[in-house]
């Protein structure tokens, strides 16, 4: 099976055609379609169920949609690799970040990545941590910052495993809107915060660090809060915050981003929220991802009123 085959399979899988796939590969329709039966013959399996109007894929066919998508990526950061070692650090890099950890740690990491290395071409994703490290797995990203809980490790993603470096700690505000009686208040007690409205971002699995952090906090309080809305991101609860729908939790870097809400001081206080940075444990680190992962380790994030904030998960997976 070589990989020409395998991009010829994700053209018919994806297009639902091998005629459509054809055109879109400017080839004609009868060497696809042998194409397509002689990567049948060779797997010893039956990838497409062939129909008038299309083809449907088989157990083994999206099986292979699955992992030949990710072997495509994989040669695509081999070859770039190749030619970054031979022409100098230069390629490209595809970075997500939730947005947490894109205000607390990878803004400023860019900034100095690109003034070392200006000829990189750079793409950041921000996004919830699931989706994002569903594009590490996939091999679409080459490296993702998101909140970590070292003691639930996340499983893996179409069998894909990830390692994980916690790289720094967010503190976090309860923020409320500014016409909320809340705003008034110099310092609140959380068992006053359980019959509020909530927007939180919604529970991903693996992936539930600041939900995990929330559910422990309330815990001391008589229990989670009833009425809580579920956003897909931190930067969509400021915004509702802001429009006076609820209270939410930011980090303190991403509530001064968002003038309408107030930040008020909650008796029992809140914990911090570590950031992790991800990338899959058995892909291809380019030189690119692994100069910007050297960066972003040894950026000073550290509060000089925290304790070291540095740590390497044993299990190499994250929550």
């Amino acid at each position: 099976m070589d990989i020409r085959s395998v991009k010829y399979f994700l053209a018919v899988a994806d297009a639902g055609s091998i005629t459509e796939a054809a055109r879109i590969l400017h080839l004609s329709q009868p060497p696809l379609s042998s194409a397509m039966t002689k990567l049948e013959a060779e797997l010893d399996v039956r990838l497409l169920d062939r129909h008038p109007r299309g083809i449907a894929l088989t157990d083994a066919g999206r099986y292979l949609q699955s992992a030949g998508r990710r072997l495509v990526a994989e040669e695509q950061r081999i070859t770039s690799a190749l030619r970054s070692m031979g022409q100098g650090l230069e390629g490209d890099l595809r970075i997500g970040a939730e947005p947490i950890g894109m205000w607390r740690v990878v803004s400023a990491a860019v900034a100095v990545f690109l003034a070392e290395h200006p000829r990189i071409t750079l793409e950041l994703t921000d996004a919830n941590p699931q989706v994002l490290l569903e594009n590490l797995a996939t091999g679409y990203l080459d490296l993702a910052v998101v909140p970590v809980l070292a003691e639930e490790p996340l499983p893996t993603i179409n069998d894909v495993a990830f390692s994980m470096t916690i790289i720094a700690h967010s503190s976090l505000t309860l923020v409320v809107p500014r016409s909320s009686w809340l705003a008034t208040q110099d310092r609140v007690h959380l068992s006053d915060l359980r019959h509020e409205r909530w927007v939180l971002p919604s529970r991903l699995p693996g992936a539930r660090s600041l939900s995990r952090l929330l559910d422990d906090r309330f815990a001391t309080a008589g229990g989670s809060p009833a009425s809580v809305i579920s956003v897909p991101t931190v930067e969509t609860a400021a915004s509702l915050v802001t429009a006076g729908v609820g209270v939410s939790v930011l980090s303190r870097e991403l509530a001064e981003q968002h003038p309408g809400v107030a930040k008020v001081a909650v008796e029992e206080g809140w914990p911090d929220l570590p950031l992790g940075v991800v990338s899959r444990r058995d892909g291809v680190i380019t030189p690119v991802a692994e100069r910007f992962g050297d960066i972003i380790r040894n950026l000073d994030n550290h509060d000089p009123t925290s304790p070291d904030q540095t740590s390497e998960d044993p299990t190499g997976s994250i929550p």
